[in-house]
């Protein structure tokens, strides 16, 4: 199964619209700060499964919630934005704990702008970055491949879908 991961889109969906129409993923999960977007590419890609959280932008829509777990091919997967988590001065070690008190393996944040991709008291985080408002690295979103045979990876790409940083999660 393969789940693209954008966050902080802000608006600004060419990007995001582009590599869901070059990965043909089976999902989409979106981290906030503009849940309109994900809301736009459920409608551009009807048949997509969509998922999102809201994010410290996303004030006025009450129906994103602000935490979610999702299972994809039998792992199940945290979701938040991290305003909340305090991500710029904990690096992700709140939504790592957070993630486990869910039962999770992965946990995705965005928030910082900033691409990152860490084992953190044993569970895998990544912030896949911007893919519209970079900070201190490229336009990027993240690919992750789960419940394919015996080994599942998270990329995390660029705004063109170059590779940047490949992990192998398990398997």
């Amino acid at each position: 199964m393969k789940i693209l991961i954008f966050s902080d889109s802000h608006g600004y969906n060419v990007s995001m619209a582009c590599a869901i129409e070059r990965e043909a993923p089976d999902m989409v999960l979106h981290l906030g700060d503009h849940t309109d977007d994900a809301r736009e590419m459920q409608s551009v890609f009807p048949n997509l499964t969509v998922c999102s959280v809201r994010g410290n932008n996303d004030y006025f829509d009450r129906d994103a919630p602000e935490h979610a777990v999702v299972t994809a091919g039998g792992v199940r997967i945290f979701l938040t934005h991290g305003h909340r988590e305090q991500v710029y001065s904990r690096e992700g070690d709140m939504v790592a704990r957070l993630a486990r008190e869910e039962g999770c393996s992965l946990a995705f944040f965005g928030h910082t702008h900033r691409m990152t991709a860490a084992r953190v008291h044993g569970i895998m985080t990544c912030n896949p970055g911007s893919i519209s408002l970079p900070r201190g690295g490229p336009a990027s979103y993240a690919r992750l491949t789960v419940g394919d045979g015996d080994e599942d990876v998270l990329e995390l790409l660029d705004e063109d879908g170059s590779l940047l940083r490949c992990e192998k999660i398990r398997g």
